[in-house]
């Protein structure tokens, strides 16, 4: 439905909600997480669109993060000296060891939402933008870090940009996928 609205107009309309005053107010206790889907096809073009965003908020004198999710696994499968055994050794060892050594170095309580936490702890953003969804599925799930980032939250306002659907219920990556029931995110399409 979405996918022939351009990633320009996308991200306009992104701007033109964080710079209102009254954006992340009124949510009625609700977490302050939101979720921005955009067209699977153009999922390469978001990180160039961020730093524009980010660029613009400066600018206003609104303070942003960007974490993306592929850039901070890379470092921490470097930290934990998985990355280049794996990558040396991938034609040697078995699959099935690959993707446990993943799921278990990639833990999203221990390893991902720590690191999340450190940057946004580093930054202190009014916004922290998280990307490269699509980049580090299936070893990590976008639900997985949702239903784990209310800590989080207490500091800024989170916004995922997701490539694929959101329904309110529902996150379909790449529109084909469906992942887990997650209904705290708002969906920023669905906000003035």
């Amino acid at each position: 439905m979405h996918s022939q609205i351009d990633i320009e107009t996308i991200f306009e309309g992104v701007y033109n909600k964080l710079v209102s005053p009254d954006f992340g107010k009124n949510l009625g206790g609700e977490l302050p997480l939101f979720i921005q889907p955009v067209p699977a096809e153009k999922q390469f073009d978001v990180e160039s669109q961020i730093m524009r965003l980010s660029t613009r908020l400066k600018k206003k004198g609104i303070e942003s993060v960007s974490i993306n999710l592929y850039d901070l696994c890379m470092d921490i499968l470097r930290e934990a000296d998985v990355l280049d055994a794996i990558l040396e050794g991938e034609a040697d060892i078995e699959r099935e060891d690959i993707i446990s050594t993943l799921d278990s170095v990639l833990d999203i309580k221990t390893a991902i939402l720590p690191e999340i936490k450190e940057v946004i702890d580093e930054a202190k953003p009014q916004y922290a933008f998280i990307s490269g969804v699509g980049s580090v599925y299936p070893f990590v799930r976008s639900h997985g870090i949702l239903n784990n980032i209310d800590e989080l939250t207490d500091e800024c306002n989170l916004i995922l940009f997701f490539p694929g659907d959101y329904n309110n219920l529902q996150l379909k990556l790449f529109g084909i996928i469906s992942d887990e029931n997650y209904y705290r995110g708002h969906n920023l399409n669905e906000m003035n």
